[in-house]
């Protein structure tokens, strides 16, 4: 109760915060959303599909495919994120294995995530929904569940740090640790439903593997598929899993 209490006056301190003074408020640390006016010409706010003409990919969980239901792929409606669902849910039932899509080194893996209360969960998401969008502690830390980074560097898709993140597992295995180096197609765990609201009432319903690529360049960044209309999108994941 004293850590609800202080995280709901910790919430209205920073929304006064940020009403008086955008730029320098704690919310706008903790937020993912950044305020800055960009060059239409250098902004990679639209994602421009020619960027992965060449990009193939291995599926993350053998022998399940890019779902084809738009809920179920990125740019789907969400109650968290500002509303937007930036990456694939593929759904694979409660311990399914997880491969690497393509070789990177590990920038995190969430070896000792512990799930957090129900009510605590519930309490984060409607402070959140104050602030208009998800701060990014509570999305990585809280929502992702046990998850794990990769960092495929800037030879993937020319011109971009690329970072694929595999979220929700049950399991990670125990080489995977930061600074290891994967290879295409090994093993990183086991598919999970940790960081979901059945995850915390002790459920496994709902699992599967909530898969995102991030396209980072300069102090932008940008999901693989934003904006994207389907079937245009669909058709591009599905050229590019192999």
């Amino acid at each position: 109760m004293i850590k609800i209490l202080f995280f709901y006056v910790f919430t209205n301190f920073c929304i006064a915060q940020l009403q008086e003074n955008p730029r320098n408020s704690s919310l706008s640390v903790l937020s993912t959303i950044k305020e800055k006016v960009l060059d239409p010409e250098t902004s990679i706010s639209n994602f421009n599909p020619a960027w992965v003409d060449s990009l193939e990919l291995l599926l993350p969980c053998e022998g399940i495919p890019v779902p084809k239901r738009t809920m179920r792929l990125p740019n789907a409606p969400r109650n968290y994120r500002n509303g937007i669902h930036r990456g694939i849910d593929f759904f694979a039932s409660w311990g399914t294995p997880i491969n690497s899509v393509e070789s990177g080194v590990v920038v995190r893996a969430d070896h000792n995530y512990e799930e957090v209360p129900a009510d605590f969960r519930s309490n984060m998401l409607k402070a959140s929904a104050k602030v208009g969008t998800t701060p990014s502690d509570i999305f990585n830390n809280i929502l992702l569940g046990k998850s794990v980074f990769i960092d495929h560097g800037f030879n993937l898709i020319p011109g971009f740090r690329v970072i694929s993140i595999y979220a929700h597992l049950s399991h990670i295995k125990s080489s995977i640790k930061p600074g290891y180096n994967v290879k295409a197609g090994e093993l990183i765990g086991n598919s999970g439903n940790t960081g979901m609201r059945e995850s915390t009432l002790g459920s496994r319903a709902g699992s599967h593997l909530h898969w995102e690529m991030i396209l980072q360049k300069g102090e932008e960044e940008i999901y693989l598929g934003r904006g994207m209309p389907n079937p245009e999108l669909y058709n591009m994941l599905k050229r590019i899993f192999k």
